[in-house]
């Protein structure tokens, strides 16, 4: 299955907008407070709901409670009161999300009282979808799990899901030797392999195993994305959600994980990212402009109107977005240099 399109009538930040989402690598770029990450955890709440409610029987109801407490747990609005979700208005007002995929679409409707009705449900139970958010996990994952089932953590679900793919074990035998193909070039750009012994993670460098902690922590995103390729849980047909995939990274490192994005993207992966950096952009964007080879992208731009309202823009390459906060921060830069250093 793959997430065709989705359309936000009073969600969150969104008034109204509705993005074409393309099979392989979807990119949002905005500036902070457009919503960029709500977006992502909507999509990640909505497809581990339909796979929590796999089994048909537990009808629309059960959907609906599954669905329900997810975004609770993913978005973590004040008192658990969904409603927090609907755009702010006077009086009592909804939302709707419109999903649509190549095989099935969901309809639901979100109220300012906290109600949340399924009213069109027609996926399929989809392939796993994994959640990394912006800061890392295999330094803390130590007691994490035990910790936030027992209520001690106040870290939103995404963070707890991707500790409990982490700790699933490796394949054998075909699958495990294709999905080690994939994994090959990040740890060769990581030094060595992944281990969990004891409950603590350790990567596995030419002089010896070294604690994940002690390690840098942009090279840890790369040990969590090794962890996550070999024992299956980004598999083919899947979907990824990345919430800055760039931070603490190298920019030596930053171009391997866009190679990882588009090496995964043609595996048959569907990722969502949402980033700030020039580099990652750019490098993705030249993908898309290659002629042959190169995997599906699209690129989304998410600003702010004259009326505040979150407006969305998409393009084949970055190019084409016109609101795009990366390139007019460097461009006001320059424009600073020059001003600072160049005789008038």
């Amino acid at each position: 299955m793959k997430l065709q399109a989705i359309h936000l009538r009073r969600f969150s930040v969104f008034a109204d907008a509705e993005l074409e989402l393309s099979p392989g690598v979807n990119v949002l770029i905005g500036e902070n407070a457009t919503g960029k990450s709500h977006l992502l955890k909507l999509l990640y709440s909505i497809l581990r709901a339909r796979e929590k409610t796999s089994d048909r029987s537990a009808g629309p109801t059960g959907l609906q409670v599954a669905l329900a407490q997810k975004l609770v747990a993913v978005f973590k609005p004040d008192g658990g009161g969904l409603g927090r979700l609907v755009t702010r208005g006077i009086g009592r007002g909804s939302s709707s999300v419109f999903l649509r995929a190549d095989s099935g679409e969901q309809r639901l409707n979100l109220s300012t009282l906290g109600n949340l009705r399924v009213d069109v449900s027609s996926l399929p139970t989809p392939e796993r979808a994994v959640f990394l958010p912006a800061r890392e996990m295999l330094s803390v994952y130590e007691g994490f799990v035990a910790a936030y089932e027992n209520r001690e953590l106040s870290f939103d679900e995404t963070y707890y899901d991707l500790c409990v793919a982490l700790s699933a074990g490796l394949p054998r035998g075909q699958r495990a030797a294709a999905i080690a193909s994939l994994a090959g070039p990040l740890e060769t750009a990581l030094g060595g392999g992944v281990v969990l012994e004891n409950g603590k993670f350790w990567v596995g460098l030419q002089d010896g195993n070294i604690e994940a902690h002690l390690l840098a922590e942009g090279l840890r995103k790369i040990a969590t994305l090794v962890r996550l390729i070999l024992n299956g849980s980004l598999t083919s047909n899947g979907f990824l959600f990345w919430d800055e995939p760039e931070a603490n990274l190298n920019p030596k490192l930053v171009t391997r994980v866009a190679d990882l994005i588009l090496s995964l993207a043609g595996g048959g992966v569907q990722v969502f990212l949402a980033t700030h950096d020039y580099l990652l952009s750019q490098e993705l964007s030249l993908a898309a402009e290659r002629a042959a080879g190169s995997a599906d992208i699209r690129f989304f731009g998410l600003s702010r109107g004259a009326a505040g309202r979150v407006e969305v823009e998409a393009g084949k390459t970055i190019a084409e977005i016109e609101h795009n906060p990366i390139l007019e921060a460097l461009a006001a830069y320059y424009d600073r240099e020059r001003e600072r250093f160049v005789a008038p």
